[in-house]
């Protein structure tokens, strides 16, 4: 991987932790402080593992489960269509506890997808970078509806989920 596409890399990682605000369902403390102590301890992407095999940790329950990130977009995809899967049968079995670990794998796996499809048109390429964001909203909202219990919540935003995956261009 080249300094280049790292460094892209890097940056939609951090675009992708500071959108999702994982676990954070309010605003820092009643008083308006913002929290010092976790932007201390947080460790830059770049300093994390290699880009090639895991996603750097992101704060809260992904921090003890990084995603193995595939070399290719298709194995790329056949992660996240299993993970997808999976999410549909947790929510379906009301384990909303475990729904953050896949609504997150699906948001790291996607937040991938543009370093690995370099074939992709550049108008395809474009509308991918806005569907991360998107992805990473949606988990964002997964993890809170699964926090509260709310499974017709959890149902709906991964319905929503797999509309947006299934927008996206594949490439192989």
């Amino acid at each position: 991987m080249t300094i280049a596409k790292l460094k892209s890399f890097a940056a939609t990682l951090v675009l992708v932790a500071t959108v999702s605000g994982c676990g954070q369902s309010e605003a820092p403390g009643a008083t308006g402080a913002v929290p010092t102590a976790a932007a201390e301890t947080t460790p830059a992407p770049a300093e994390a593992a290699p880009a090639a095999t895991t996603e750097p940790a992101m704060p809260s329950e992904t921090q003890s489960t990084p995603v193995v990130i595939p070399d290719t977009a298709d194995a790329i995809w056949q992660a996240i269509d299993q993970h997808s899967a999976e999410l549909k049968t947790t929510i379906e079995s009301a384990s909303l506890g475990d729904v953050h670990h896949h609504a997150f794998a699906i948001r790291d796996l996607v937040a991938a997808l543009p370093g690995h499809s370099p074939t992709l048109a550049a108008e395809d390429q474009a509308k991918l970078e806005g569907e991360v964001k998107f992805v990473a909203t949606l988990a964002s909202r997964l993890d809170e509806t699964g926090d509260a219990g709310d499974k017709a919540g959890s149902q709906e935003n991964y319905d929503k989920l797999v509309a947006v995956l299934t927008g996206i261009t594949r490439t192989k």
